[in-house]
């Protein structure tokens, strides 16, 4: 049975989600908005011994207890990229009607958590995830008011802190976890920073890493079947043939099967191998940080050990898109009713596609 378009009342939830977040930010983005925002960051840093804002806002993208679940609490964490257009979400920075997976991942969290509290989140609604959010670091008016470019307060300064916390948390998530995208394209965090997290996060592992859309339908069945399973497109990239890893859908049915298969597991291999020399590298650099001659636990690049208190949250299987609305037509028009035009295909969104958050 094939899996059905993102539930109807996930969709609204998201549209409310997205909405209420673009009357934020557009609120952040004005004169006085981005100056009271300026003034609590001058008033936390302050506080907190920082000698700079910029010193301040870094030192919370690496602060794992900002985005760890509380103790004995062990909900599903769920990370995001990409997004599709919809004619009912707000417009994007190019005027585009465009839904962002975040907010179809936070009203999958929110419906879980409503049949079982703590059972799942979002970064965005960590203590520290809700915190940068707040700074509405992307917006213009805010990044000007810290001191602009010239003080280092650019477009890439605050993706990379967004890199910086995805990553984070990505360290702190344990057991299963849910990626709300079709696959993780190669300018996105979730590429470049979340899934090699996950991947060599001993309590998560590749075999725990699950994402929440079927394989992009416009993809041949032998696509869908052998570069579609959740380990695959967990590490290979479809984008982009200038860069490594890179498996071509579109011509997949022309190839020879027992060599695109070997193909395709020899890049899983290699991906693999990748991912955990710069994990023993980090491993390395810590312990020597710490100044400890004490051996560090060595991170699984496959199964996660087995977990004494499992989430509750169940992971979605849904096909990227939205069921098509009827539309009514006027009786005084001829011809059969017709309907709204179906889904359009998944696009980047304004961080992912340009800045590579998410």
């Amino acid at each position: 049975m094939s899996p059905q378009p993102i539930p109807r009342h996930i969709e609204r939830l998201a549209l409310r989600l997205a909405t209420e977040e673009a009357e934020r930010a557009r609120a952040a983005n004005t004169l006085e908005g981005a100056q009271a925002i300026v003034d609590r960051l001058d008033a936390e840093s302050e506080a907190a011994g920082f000698a700079s804002v910029k010193e301040y806002v870094e030192s919370l993208t690496t602060d794992r207890g900002g985005v760890s679940p509380p103790e004995g609490a062990h909900p599903t964490s769920a990370f995001w990229s990409h997004g599709t257009h919809h004619p009912e979400a707000p417009q994007n920075w190019t005027g585009e009607n465009f839904l962002d997976n975040r907010y179809v991942a936070e009203a999958w969290a929110v419906v879980q958590n409503e049949r079982s509290p703590g059972s799942a989140r979002t970064l965005e609604t960590t203590e520290g995830g809700h915190r940068l959010n707040e700074m509405h670091l992307f917006e213009d008016a805010v990044r000007q008011a810290l001191g602009g470019d010239e003080q280092g307060f650019t477009y890439a300064w605050a993706r990379d802190c967004w890199g910086s916390i995805s990553q984070t948390y990505a360290e702190a998530s344990e057991g299963p976890v849910v990626v709300f995208s079709e696959t993780a394209h190669t300018r996105s965090i979730l590429y470049n920073r979340e899934l090699p997290t996950l991947h060599t996060n001993q309590d998560v592992g590749l075999a725990n890493i699950h994402f929440a859309y079927a394989s992009p339908m416009e993809w041949s069945q032998e696509a869908r079947n052998e570069i579609g399973p959740d380990a695959v497109r967990a590490q290979v990239q479809v984008d982009d043939p200038t860069l490594p890893h890179y498996v071509d859908p579109v011509a997949y049915t022309t190839q020879d099967p027992v060599v695109r298969k070997a193909a395709v597991e020899a890049e899983c291999a290699s991906v693999a191998a990748e991912r955990e020399e710069r994990a023993e590298e980090k491993r390395e650099a810590a312990t020597t940080a710490k100044g400890k001659d004490a051996p560090v636990p060595e991170a699984s690049a496959g199964e996660a050990p087995e977990r004494t208190t499992k989430p509750t949250a169940a992971v979605p299987v849904w096909q990227m898109g939205f069921k098509p609305v009827p539309v009514k037509i006027d009786s005084a028009h001829a011809g059969p009713a017709t309907q709204s035009a179906p889904p359009p295909r998944p696009a980047l969104g304004k961080h992912a596609a340009d800045t590579g958050l998410g």
